[in-house]
């Protein structure tokens, strides 16, 4: 059965000493957990930090920063300008949590005053429902936003992702987004040796996006922290013995794939981001000055 407990943050918004390598300054989670359920999800180990499970706690028991109008409010106003936010870096802003919760609707309202560069990341089509904030801002330079698709394989989809909406459902967001004039880009990621990397899909999957008239294409393989390993990998053994049993092999003692498998890799996908002459990086974006009323006495 699913919990949800409300949260009063004492701050939300996250300073990332790395993050400027990865194009923000700060992230913001409006909910802690995720019931999108994904498998690979390397937030599942900020759980742990609660005296919690990685699997089954992460997507029932859930947590919502109910005070997040009223702390991004205060925060925002000591931030510099030029700061940029990422929303959804641990867990997705748009879960169904959401749809009732609407907190990542109250902090886009607030971007919108602020003038913050942001970017947003999702699998779900329910950021259509606030496409009329994201088009002024991301007409503005100000906002971008990056959809999740590891692949168009529904039963990948289904046993990884076991929450999320399907790969053509995700596309016709994309189309969605590009129509209102918002930029947006898919992250392919993360790359699961032995289900996600066959040549063909990938390329079918270039294709799709590259139809869909995403901006960018940013790609990884999974990252498989201490935290969540075993977890990962039993999730993929259940699903196919021998691709558990490879990936185990292909990345060791190491958090990440083996070098050899990751130039082997990134030689396709050199060839894929040539072939269909789409950008692997996301646009720089810009803050948004917003003019001070000036009142006459």
């Amino acid at each position: 059965m699913r919990s949800i407990q409300m949260w009063q943050a004492s701050a939300v918004l996250n300073r990332s000493p790395a993050g400027h390598h990865m194009g923000f300054d700060y992230s913001l989670n409006p909910y802690r957990g995720c019931s999108h359920a994904c498998r690979y999800c390397y937030a599942r180990e900020f759980h742990t930090y609660l005296d919690l499970g990685v699997g089954e706690d992460f997507e029932k028991k859930l947590f919502v920063k109910e005070n997040l109008a009223s702390r991004l409010h205060a925060e925002l106003r000591k931030l510099p300008a030029e700061a940029v936010i990422a929303i959804g870096t641990a867990t997705d802003p748009y879960q169904p949590l959401e749809g009732r919760h609407k907190l990542t609707r109250s902090a886009l309202e607030l971007l919108l005053e602020s003038g913050h560069a942001f970017t947003v990341t999702t699998k779900s089509p329910l950021i259509e429902r606030d496409l009329d904030l994201l088009a002024v801002m991301g007409q503005r330079g100000q906002a971008g936003v990056h959809v999740s698709l590891m692949s168009l394989d529904r039963g990948l989809i289904h046993a990884m992702e076991p929450g999320t909406s399907m790969p053509e459902r995700r596309l016709a967001t994309v189309q969605k987004l590009r129509e209102a004039g918002i930029p947006v880009g898919i992250f392919v990621a993360p790359i699961i040796p032995e289900l996600g990397d066959d040549p063909a899909d990938l390329e079918a999957l270039f294709r799709a996006v590259h139809e869909a008239g995403a901006d960018w294409i940013m790609s990884s393989t999974t990252r498989l922290s201490p935290a969540i390993r075993e977890y990962f990998i039993q999730e993929v053994s259940a699903l196919d013995a021998s691709a558990g049993e490879r990936l185990r092999k292909l990345y060791g003692p190491s958090q990440y794939v083996d070098a050899a498998y990751r130039r082997v890799l990134t030689r396709h996908l050199d060839r894929l981001y040539a072939r269909y002459g789409i950008s692997r990086h996301a646009p720089r974006l810009k803050p948004h000055r917003v003019e001070e009323q000036i009142t006459f006495f």
